[in-house]
């Protein structure tokens, strides 16, 4: 479900727009300056209206409006001050509990005086509102009397601010600015997603919408990739090229495995998290033959059903059964998969900001592409020089310098995990199924590559994740560690490389030793009891020793 912010400017004159998007396919309805009396009457076939109105004086009013199939009560309301009107709702659905604040200042919002209420509310809550505020957190070029206030509020609060740098307040033809401002509780922030619409519909100010996924309807997606038409149009790609090169064979593949990949929504139920392609479909054929068993009393459909039924328990059970084998092998000790667990529930810490914003140079960043440059360049600045690998490339070297060996093609291939792609969307499995004549053609090409030296153009293309560290304040761009989707075509090639020359430093014994990782007989452990037994020895010996903290 989606809710729709706007200041309309008086809504008598504008009902029209009311049947367009995004007032048509948005649920909820918060509306400031609606301009109505007591005595005005605004109905809607599938809404619910909460409002309040100056009874005073002209102009103001808030509207709330709510689908009819969930029930709402106002539990807080405000309407009298000239400086400041609010309605807040009450929402129950059928599974969840929220709250609607909508909010007018027409001299800029005064925080204080409704504190007390902001923070005694325990169900999520979304404010909405025309605070008249102005400051550079949510991208203004000045800053209002009562911003200061509110934004320390904001940050010692348990609210997050949905505005992106999209302005959404007209003021004159070229000048914009960004008053409306759109928070929810952080415990949901992750769920929603806010824009600004691209017309102001005979107003002033542009709506703003929201959506929320929680309330949206139960949905999967499952991704089908049919591998057998894959693999036979890969051969025939590989049989049809004389001199394959790595660049015209992924954009060929890559066009095939999209051409051959279907998305089945399934909604409306509560499917476990194991559930995919295989138990849907026997779950569907397991029902169709109950229905025609039942309508045909024959023996030979009882026993499709049963074949079917006992289909769909075998793979409900097997992908159930992986499903959280591969959870459980975050740890094999049963204490720290618990303690694992019990994170990754209450990720959240009350005393770190939890921000969708970015603080830079003195500034907050809310757009998402300037955001995603930011981490491009900050990410390109953390990459440190180190120090060369003792190698001799030179050509005297046979053990690192000779051709590539099929062995080695098959064991790279057997050891990369399938996990997800990069750019050009090849997943491991499909060097997995490919025959021997394939894996010959692209053997042929890592030797091209290996010996001009030179990197295809998908190599050098990756999608980078930025990953926030746990317990860190999200608003610092230090507090996300990167994550690059690069091709597998580039991960077998550099496991190849990246094997010959392990073993070649291994057996020559130009390694430091205290070198662990990355390296077979060696991992943490063998680092760790190397660090007990010096400290040990160091409290023997009452020498001094040094302990580095927070080194990642």
């Amino acid at each position: 479900m989606s809710f729709v912010q706007w200041n309309c400017r008086s809504i008598k004159n504008k009902q029209i727009w009311l049947h367009q998007p995004p007032f048509s396919t948005s649920s909820f309805w918060i509306f400031q300056e609606t301009f109505l009396k007591a005595d005005d009457n605004l109905s809607h076939p599938n809404k619910i209206f909460f409002r309040t109105h100056r009874s005073n004086r002209l102009g103001g009013g808030l509207l709330i409006g709510i689908p009819k199939n969930l029930c709402g009560r106002v539990v807080y309301s405000k309407e009298d001050d000239p400086n400041l009107e609010i309605l807040a709702v009450e929402v129950h659905s059928k599974n969840q509990s929220f709250t609607v604040i909508n909010i007018y200042a027409p001299h800029g919002f005064n925080i204080n005086p409704i504190t007390t209420f902001l923070n005694s509310l325990h169900t999520p809550t979304f404010i909405f509102g025309d605070f008249n505020l102005h400051h550079p957190l949510w991208g203004g070029n000045s800053q209002s009397s009562f911003s200061e206030d509110f934004v320390d509020w904001l940050n010692n609060s348990n609210f997050t601010l949905l505005n992106t740098s999209t302005p959404n307040h007209i003021i004159n033809a070229s000048t914009y600015s960004i008053i409306d401002l759109t928070l929810c509780s952080a415990s949901i922030s992750n769920e929603t997603e806010c824009y600004v619409f691209d017309c102001s519909f005979e107003s002033d100010h542009i709506p703003i919408v929201i959506s929320w996924i929680k309330l949206q309807n139960a949905c999967r997606n499952i991704k089908t990739i049919k591998w057998n038409p894959i693999i036979e149009k890969s051969i025939e790609i590989f049989n049809s090229t004389d001199q394959p090169t790595i660049d015209t064979i992924t954009s060929q593949i890559s066009l095939t495995i999209s051409n051959h990949t279907t998305n089945k929504i399934l909604e409306n139920k509560d499917y476990p998290p194991w559930w995919n392609a295989a138990c849907h479909n026997f779950s569907r054929l397991k029902k169709y033959a109950w229905k025609k068993a039942r309508s045909t009393i024959s023996s030979s459909e009882w026993i499709n059903y049963k074949k079917y039924r006992s289909k769909f328990k075998f793979h409900f059970k097997r992908a159930k059964d992986n499903y959280w084998d591969n959870i459980s092998r975050i740890s094999q000790n049963p204490k720290m998969f618990f303690k694992i667990l019990n994170k990754l529930s209450n990720h959240t810490n009350p005393n770190v900001k939890n921000h969708d914003i970015i603080f830079h140079n003195n500034r907050y960043v809310t757009h998402p592409k300037t955001q995603s440059d930011l981490f491009a360049k900050h990410f390109s600045i953390q990459s440190t020089e180190v120090q060369p690998i003792p190698i001799d490339y030179g050509s005297d070297n046979e053990i690192l310098n000779r051709n590539i060996e099929f062995w080695e093609l098959k064991r790279a291939i057997q050891k990369t995990k399938i996990s997800t792609p990069g750019a050009d969307n090849i997943l491991a499995i499909w060097f997995k199924n490919l025959d021997d004549a394939s894996l010959y053609k692209i053997l042929f090409m890592f030797q091209q590559q290996l010996d001009f030296s030179v990197l295809p153009k998908n190599w050098k293309h990756a999608i980078i994740l930025p990953i926030p560290k746990p317990n860190k304040d999200k608003t610092k761009l230090t507090s996300y560690r990167p994550i690059a989707l690069t091709s597998v075509f580039c991960k077998i090639f550099e496991r190849i490389l990246a094997h010959r020359i392990t073993n070649y430093l291994t057996c020559q014994k130009k390694l430091n030793s205290n070198q662990h990782g990355f390296l077979p007989f060696r991992d943490n452990h063998t680092a760790i009891y190397k660090i007990f037994t010096a400290i040990s020895e160091a409290r023997k010996n009452k020498n001094f020793f040094c302990w580095c903290k927070s080194r990642y």
